[in-house]
């Protein structure tokens, strides 16, 4: 069985950009939901930017399932989840239970309320917004970079474009209105690996076989990786080969594991063939995906950079 999933992981993550984000990015505009039907009759591609950006915000919430704008949109109709074309904001939170993952905890109907965007991101909430010089445009703040009353100091995810391109508030002069989520957040910060990536080639007996049939060296691989957050992480933790430009070359092997809320969890790999890593620049990376997608976009997993790369056998060639 594992097998047989990691012939779908190389298909799909060796095309994938894999970079360390915060949030899955969707376009309302994906061929795959654009026809979707929201709650009054118009459809995702035409009024769906609100149901696509808080299916991203699910997808960034540790303890929800791999939500996308169809789903998300279908279980709302069934649920309560419109008043017409118009969301009932507090609803999606309810995908999971009452107070449990994602949560409507604040909003604001003020234009450019720099002080709630910025105290809201401080306090670690995440934030929706309906931008300005639109008639009705919702977009997904996912970080500030900058002073809290400028514009351009909010990169947002905007699901109204047909492929990604990095965008910030400034793009449309502000923002008229506000709501505000909690939630456990899954990024670069909620991952400890706190060892390095130990490669363990095989013993020399074995290798000198493996070298007189002229068959590929294998190696083990492990890491210790600590869970930063209050709840348990699951998902597929994928051992990568990455080039000296930090490009996915192929994935190596996967670990499906749960990591219990602030412990610890041992990865054991298997590296069928030690070589590729001898290349120079070329080395290893552990990517955290909560799901896989047959199209998955450019913002859906999460790089662990290690602290360094040791062969327990060769320390003096292999220490990065």
């Amino acid at each position: 069985m594992k097998k047989q999933y990691l012939i779908t992981l190389v298909v799909i993550i060796i095309n994938m950009t894999l970079f360390a984000a915060d949030f899955t990015w969707f376009s309302q505009n994906d061929s795959r939901w654009k026809q979707s039907r929201l709650g009054g009759g118009s459809s995702i591609g035409k009024s769906g930017c609100v149901v696509s950006c808080l299916s991203m915000l699910l997808n960034a919430e540790a303890t929800n399932p791999y939500v996308t704008p169809d789903k998300l949109n279908s279980w709302l109709r069934s649920n309560g989840g419109y008043s017409g074309n118009n969301m009932r904001w507090q609803i999606p939170g309810l995908i999971d239970g009452d107070g449990l993952g994602m949560e409507l905890v604040a909003q604001s109907t003020r234009s450019n309320d720099w002080n709630f965007l910025s105290s809201q991101i401080e306090s670690g909430n995440k934030v929706i917004v309906k931008v300005a010089g639109r008639r009705s445009h919702w977009v997904l703040v996912v970080k500030q970079d900058g002073p809290a009353n400028k514009a351009a100091s909010y990169l947002v995810n905007d699901p109204g474009m047909k492929e990604y391109e990095e965008r910030r508030l400034s793009y449309w002069g502000g923002f008229r209105s506000a709501r505000s989520y909690s939630g456990n957040w899954l990024d670069e910060q909620s991952f400890n690996l706190n060892s390095e990536i130990h490669v363990v080639p095989v013993n020399d007996d074995e290798s000198f076989l493996y070298s007189c049939m002229d068959l590929p060296a294998p190696a083990d691989v492990y890491v210790s990786l600590e869970n930063k957050l209050d709840v348990p992480i699951q998902g597929f933790f994928i051992l990568g080969l990455f080039d000296a430009e930090d490009r996915l070359i192929s994935s190596v092997d996967y670990e499906y594991t749960e990591v219990e809320a602030n412990g610890t969890v041992d990865l054991l790999y298997e590296m069928p063939d030690i070589c590729p890593l001898e290349e120079e620049g070329n080395s290893l990376k552990i990517v955290y995906s909560k799901y896989f997608s047959t199209m998955p976009s450019s913002n859906d997993t999460i790089n662990l950079n290690p602290t360094g790369i040791r062969n327990l056998t060769k320390p003096e060639t292999w220490l990065r």
